[in-house]
């Protein structure tokens, strides 16, 4: 009976490419390492060290933090406007005429000293950069937490892809051996043709899908360095028998927390305090302006004309001046409209944000009470599945299960492990962003998870049976 040939076809030339500024083609020409392997040789990082790289490296952070500073800036700028200012002139001039005797010179020098009293939008502006600077603040927030979810995010979609790539290797190691020990049978007239074809069948699909694993992988860890900066090629996981930590869950609690406590409701609400504000001081256009000055001059006059004339005087003086605007072609209520328009907007917006994160608060609850439940499904599917390839191994010995059976059985138990690590990572996620739309999540929550990550797991799939 003619053989099968399964020998693997000669490696590709390694991959070319540059990561992190670093050029690994040499490496990879000279060792004749894949990624992959590079990747196996590598120390694994966890959830918190994956975080520690992304503050520094990320983008989105670091324009919310300048951000911040320079609205720290326009405070400052706006509190001056309430300061008093004090101005220093001098001026020195000669003046030279066609008549000899007609030459002067004149020496000014005085100090100034401008205090508003009261300026309708100057205060109102104070006020308005004040709440603009709290928005500011709440954004730098938001940005911190969307770090943090979208480490998590990343470092569980790469692990997932990790995750899969072991067990299709498994799979694949798994029904090589089976099809070597199925040509093998058949050589000694122990098995047929059809047990060969139907363990080549399902190598092949199994290679296939190692293939696409390695792809998957390779694009999430591209994802991964995108965020910290740096080449990440192993990374820590759940062992399938953890238990990840509970939260009560009280829905109406959560809720009107959300409601209140979330970040966005808290942006927008300042955003409208900055609106209202906008109002008022465009309302300003109509009130009068007092200002207090005082001024001390010295001037210092030598004339020519029809003899020498020298004068020297100081003066002082101190005053209020009030400003009062009459008309300014309606520009000033225009203002005032549109202003209040914008409040209109504003408000809406509020609504819709204290609607939305009510909503999302319910989504993320209702999300973790079915993942405790598909947690502990997935759990005893895996236990189930595992004893039922095994049962089948069995059977297929005695010759009561075909050797289709065995591939099924054990292509059931690699998509039971599968689900069972998404499912966990989904309910790492779900609490991540819950804590995120209660406005709570920090670095301390990556921790908690980042505490039951150990260095991968082998993970084992049934041997493969004589017939």
């Amino acid at each position: 009976m003619q053989k099968i040939d399964i020998k693997k076809k000669n490696n590709p030339p390694p991959l070319l490419w540059s990561r992190g500024g670093r050029n690994f083609c040499a490496l990879f020409l000279a060792t004749s390492i894949s990624p992959l392997a590079l990747a196996n040789s590598s120390p694994t990082v966890g959830l918190v060290d994956v975080y520690q790289m992304a503050v520094l490296q990320d983008a989105p952070l670091a324009q919310a933090r300048a951000e911040y500073q320079a609205e720290q800036q326009n405070y400052d700028t706006a509190r001056a406007e309430l300061l008093p200012k004090i101005q220093a002139d001098a001026s020195y001039f000669v003046t030279d005429s066609n008549n000899d005797v007609s030459d002067s010179t004149r020496q000014d020098m005085s100090i100034t000293l401008n205090q508003s009293i009261y300026k309708h939008e100057v205060w109102a502006g104070f006020e308005q950069v004040k709440h603009s600077l709290k928005t500011s603040d709440f954004k730098l927030k938001t940005a911190e937490q969307d770090l943090i979810l979208r480490v998590a995010e990343r470092y569980f979609n790469a692990l997932l892809a990790q995750k899969n790539l072991e067990l299709f290797k498994a799979k694949e190691r798994a029904d090589l051996s089976q099809l070597e020990r199925a040509q093998a049978s058949v050589e000694v007239g122990l098995a047929s043709r059809v047990d060969v074809l139907q363990a080549k069948s399902s190598f092949d699909l199994s290679k296939s899908e190692r293939i696409n694993a390695e792809n998957a992988l390779d694009i999430q860890f591209e994802e991964l360095m995108k965020l910290t900066g740096k080449p990440i090629t192993q990374l820590k996981s759940f062992s399938m028998d953890a238990n990840l930590p509970e939260v009560p869950l009280d829905l109406y609690v959560l809720e009107q927390k959300a409601e209140s406590q979330s970040l966005t409701v808290k942006q927008t609400q300042s955003q409208l305090d900055t609106a209202e504000l906008e109002v008022d001081l465009q309302k300003g256009g109509h009130w009068p302006s007092i200002d207090f000055q005082a001024k001390f001059s010295d001037t210092s006059y030598i004339d020519t004309t029809d003899g020498f004339f020298f004068r020297d005087s100081q003066q002082t003086s101190v005053g209020i001046s009030v400003t009062l605007p009459l008309y300014s072609g309606g520009g000033t209520s225009s203002k005032v409209s549109a202003a209040r328009y914008q409040l209109n907007a504003t408000q809406a917006q509020l609504r819709n944000s204290r609607e939305e994160a009510r909503l999302q608060s319910r989504i993320q609850v209702r999300n973790l009470e079915s993942g405790r439940a598909l947690l502990a499904a997935l759990k005893e599917a895996v236990k189930s599945n595992d004893a039922f390839l095994e049962s089948v191994d069995e059977g297929y010995q005695v010759g009561l299960k075909s050797l289709l059976d065995v591939f099924s059985a054990r292509a059931n138990q690699t998509v039971a492990r599968k689900n069972l690590i998404e499912a966990m990572h989904n309910q790492v996620l779900n609490r991540l962003r819950l804590e995120s739309i209660l406005g709570d999540l920090t670095m301390e929550d990556l921790t908690a998870f980042d505490r039951l990550l150990q260095d991968s797991e082998v993970i084992v799939v049934n041997k493969a049976i004589s017939p």
